[in-house]
């Protein structure tokens, strides 16, 4: 079973046989300088698309042999083979999220049919109707092991729909501790995913660093997540502007929080088991 998925550091580039242009799909914004540089390199028209485009949309507005957004079908099975998504979009307004705030697929929708696999990409899956969720459910447990890759909202994590993700098989339940607001939603989901007989190591969860809290705070928070799940399924998530251009780099709000880069650094490596100290 393919857990754990290796997604691309980096842009995604190919193409295809029936045209005359070149693809490239660009996940992150600090990626679009790069990108930039290789298409002028390189020449040719081309096409280019993610949510880095979604974010920033007039980044290649003068150059005149690239078009920018709009999405294209498969390019998500191109990247890993396993993945799909069932809706786009999500319903909340999380302001640290692109997808919140509606800068990427601002309307939240049920596709009526979407590739059959395993390994699911929605922004917000539990937000869907309930007969979505039943036919996503179905899928699954033919399958026999599922990996929510995207998180689940721990607030939509119920007892019924922690029965449901258990009945798939061997889930992967990926959820988030983004801040202490959302703690009580949290330990509840976990309680009825393990209550309902999901395994305590097949349950993850990312806790955001550098966006709401001094860094005591977040690193707080971190230990809270491994006293509850096994240490090693616990992993900071560092927060990025939705504009950056540079990646892993403390921003002068996160300085003014206590944030430095080596700080960073070490909170990371200590939260993923890579040193026993984070500073």
């Amino acid at each position: 079973m393919p857990f754990d998925i290796q997604w691309p550091k980096s842009a995604f580039y190919w193409r295809e046989d029936d045209g005359e242009y070149s693809f490239c799909s660009i996940p992150f914004t600090w990626e679009l300088p790069k990108v930039r540089k290789f298409i002028k390199k390189r020449g040719g028209l081309w096409r280019v698309g993610g949510p880095a485009c979604d974010l920033m949309p007039d980044y290649f507005k003068d150059m005149s042999n690239v078009r920018s957004g709009g999405g294209r079908d498969g390019v998500l099975q191109m990247i890993a083979p396993y993945a799909t998504r069932t809706t786009v979009g999500c319903p909340r307004s999380c302001q640290f999220c692109g997808i919140g705030r509606k800068l990427i697929e601002p309307i939240f929708t049920e596709l009526p049919d979407w590739p059959d696999k395993p390994v699911l990409c929605d922004n917000n899956l539990l937000a869907a109707s309930e007969g979505h969720l039943g036919r996503v459910f179905d899928r699954l447990r033919w399958w026999g092991w599922a990996d929510f890759n995207q998180g689940l909202d721990c607030r939509k994590i119920t007892r019924q729909i922690a029965a449901q993700i258990n009945s798939i098989g061997k889930p992967l339940v990926r959820v988030s501790l983004d801040g202490w607001s959302v703690k009580e939603a949290w330990d509840r989901a976990i309680h009825y995913l393990i209550e309902a007989g999901v395994a305590k190591s097949r349950i993850r969860s990312y806790v955001m660093i550098g966006y709401g809290d001094s860094p005591d705070r977040d690193v707080e928070r971190i230990q809270y997540a491994k006293n509850i799940l096994n240490p090693a399924s616990v992993g900071a998530m560092w927060f990025h502007e939705l504009d950056a251009m540079n990646a892993n780099k403390a921003t002068m709000r996160q300085l003014a929080m206590g944030w430095t880069d080596r700080l960073r650094v070490d909170v990371m490596r200590w939260s993923y088991g890579k040193c026993k100290k984070y500073a």
